[in-house]
């Protein structure tokens, strides 16, 4: 699976003000210089470099507090690929048929029934009265031994969000702009059994593990420009790198038309970011310092753990009552809690959880005369 996604001016501004908003102030040297000529003791606050003389916006603080929501969307990438695949396996064991049987027009027949004798010039193939006249296999038949099964699925993702927004409070003289650009990729895979006729006949329950790893490059370019000469523009691009392991644990049960799908896991990421900064120090003319432009870089890594749980319920509708076609209602959630180690402060990241609630309609059908094996 590889899919594709570009954000427009409504995403970024969404996570413009996301960054913008309710941010804790902290000490994140990394991020801003400790003093440039004639001003010491510059700390970062919030989104800027000041030392109560003079500030500058920081755009760097912008993109990294940005970072933080791109970073959870790695998750939640990875996330998507795992249920996909539990959904996969789930409608593969619900549409097995028991050995020496196959699906035809959505009902397990003896194998031997796919294949009609080769008919004379101008004849005709088995009658279709004749092929419903044969025997048919129950789903409660299919054997209650535990069957193990393997599955592997790789997975990438495009994304790119731009968006501008008015500056805040004291920098109401900036028009801010963000431009967002990620490329995820990962690879994801699981072992698990399979046990039929656990509640009820014909229902089953599948209980698994999965393992992953997952790489991301994200390049952030943030703008602060000014429309006050005293408040001088400033800019910033950003790299960053994630990357690491994952593992969990998952289950899915099925019963007619019901079915639900659970999974735990925790990735252990590094996350390397390096960036470039031109700060705008605005005057004080009570001290004589004139508006100053301030080129600064800097690097650093950190880890970061992403634990998610995640879950649907779905509820499968035959359309017609009986046919091969069906509309599936599904409602669910994913919440994930990201524990970033405790250097990560220094490069204005902090601990944060993100709760989503899902809900939607599928539809599917099944091929006629398609093998379950």
């Amino acid at each position: 699976m590889y899919l594709l996604r570009r954000g427009g001016l409504l995403a970024g501004a969404v996570l413009l003000a996301g960054s913008l908003v309710g941010s804790p102030a902290q000490a994140q040297n990394a991020i801003c210089p400790t003093g440039l000529p004639g001003q010491t003791g510059i700390t970062s606050q919030i989104n800027s470099c000041t030392n109560g003389i003079t500030g500058a916006y920081s755009n760097t603080a912008l993109a990294s507090q940005s970072l933080g929501e791109l970073s959870q969307s790695s998750s939640q990438d990875s996330t998507k690929a795992t249920m996909a695949s539990i959904s996969d396996r789930r409608t593969s064991e619900e549409q097995r048929c028991p050995d020496g049987f196959t699906r035809v027009e959505g009902i397990c027949r003896p194998a031997a029934s796919r294949f009609a004798p080769e008919p004379p010039p101008g004849g005709t193939w088995m009658p279709a009265s004749l092929l419903a006249s044969m025997p048919l296999k129950p789903a409660s038949a299919v054997e209650p031994v535990p069957r193990m099964a393997v599955w592997t699925q790789a997975y990438g993702n495009y994304e790119r969000l731009t968006g501008s927004a008015p500056g805040l409070g004291n920098f109401s003289v900036l028009a801010l702009d963000v431009t967002s650009t990620t490329w995820r990729r990962g690879v994801l895979g699981g072992v698990d059994l399979t046990f039929r006729n656990v509640a009820s006949g014909g229902d089953g329950l599948i209980a698994g593990v999965l393992a992953g790893y997952e790489s991301s490059r994200t390049s952030i370019k943030t703008s602060s420009i000014s429309s006050d000469p005293a408040a001088p523009s400033g800019f910033s691009t950003m790299t960053a790198l994630l990357s690491g392991p994952a593992e969990g644990v998952y289950a899915s049960y099925f019963n007619g038309g019901f079915s639900t799908d659970l999974a735990f896991k925790v990735e252990f990421l590094d996350l390397n970011v390096s960036f470039n900064d031109i700060l705008g120090f605005e005057s004080n003319p009570s001290v004589g310092f004139p508006a100053t432009t301030v080129p600064f870089s800097g690097s650093g890594t950190t880890r970061l753990n992403n634990y998610t749980t995640s879950g649907n319920v779905n509820y499968r509708i035959p359309f017609p009552a009986g046919g091969n076609v069906w509309v599936e209602l599904t409602t669910g959630f994913q919440y994930t809690r990201s524990d970033y180690a405790s250097d990560a402060a220094m490069l204005g990241l902090a601990d944060g959880s993100l709760l989503r609630l899902l809900g939607g309609r599928g539809s599917g059908s099944r091929v006629p005369g398609t093998q379950c094996e």
